[in-house]
Parts: structure tokens; C-alpha cells; sequence
């Protein structure tokens, strides 16, 4: 086999968009974040708490990483999907529980686990930084 620096080069970038920006899309991934997971905290607070606001989350993220970052990556697949938690952490901090209860004990049911904790930086991973994606990335209006 013969093997080189220059083809090992093209190999990592095999695939991916020339133009890709980590720096772009790193903006894109926690802006989208940022942006849902706030809104996520005030509705929780002052509405009802939706599960499925928290998937919102995570595809918000995944296509502000994929439109600034110019293209699908896995690189910005987890950089979208941890954002996506920790700004989950922080909606979740705006939330208190209803009957004074523990903070820990509210946030930690089945449902919230699975929606926020798990589902929603999935969702954030696959739409930035895998071809099933693109699926996610057609039924988004932006």
C-alpha cells in the first residue's frame, strides 16, 4: 500500500465541504442553543414544560451549525449537541418546581431524561452532523 502525507490530507477531508468554518459553526450551534433553550426555560416557567420544545432545541442548534458552519460535520455534530445540553441546564435552571419540592427530584423524571438530557442533544448531533439529518433539515421552515 502506498501512502503518503498528501493523500492522508485529502482523506480526513473526504466528504466534507471545503468550505467548512468550525468557527462558524460553533457560533451557529451555541446561538441556536442559546436562543431555544431560553425560550424553552420561559415557557417552562410561566406556561408548561413541552418535551417536545427541547427537540426543538437540539435541531435549532444542529442547523445553526450546519447554515453558518457551511455543511454537515461530525466535529460540529458534538459541538451542537453539547451545547444543546448545557443550554438545556440553563432553560432548566429558569424552571422552579411548583410545589417548592427539590430542584433535583423535578428535573430528573423519565420524561426529562429522555426529552432533555438525551433525545434533544441527539437530535442536535444528527441534524449537524449526519447525513439522517438532512431529513430533519427538509421539514425546518429556515
Amino acid at each position: 500500500m502506498d501512502f503518503n502525507a498528501g493523500q492522508m490530507g485529502q482523506a480526513t477531508a473526504a466528504g466534507q465541504n471545503e468550505q467548512y468554518n468550525l468557527t462558524m459553526a460553533i457560533v451557529g450551534a451555541v446561538a441556536g442553543a442559546l436562543a431555544l433553550g431560553l425560550v424553552y426555560g420561559v415557557v417552562g416557567r410561566f406556561v408548561a414544560e413541552y418535551k417536545y420544545i427541547a427537540l426543538a432545541v437540539g435541531a435549532v442548534s444542529g442547523m445553526g451549525a450546519v447554515r453558518l458552519g457551511g455543511g454537515m460535520s461530525l466535529v460540529g455534530g458534538v459541538v451542537a449537541a453539547v451545547a444543546t445540553l448545557v443550554f438545556m441546564l440553563v432553560g432548566k435552571l429558569l424552571i422552579q418546581p411548583g410545589d417548592g419540592g427539590s430542584w433535583i427530584a423535578y428535573h430528573t423524571t423519565m420524561f426529562d431524561i429522555l426529552f432533555c438530557y438525551i433525545a434533544a442533544p441527539v437530535t442536535a448531533f444528527a441534524t449537524a452532523g449526519t447525513p439522517v439529518g438532512e431529513q430533519i433539515r427538509q421539514r425546518l421552515p429556515f
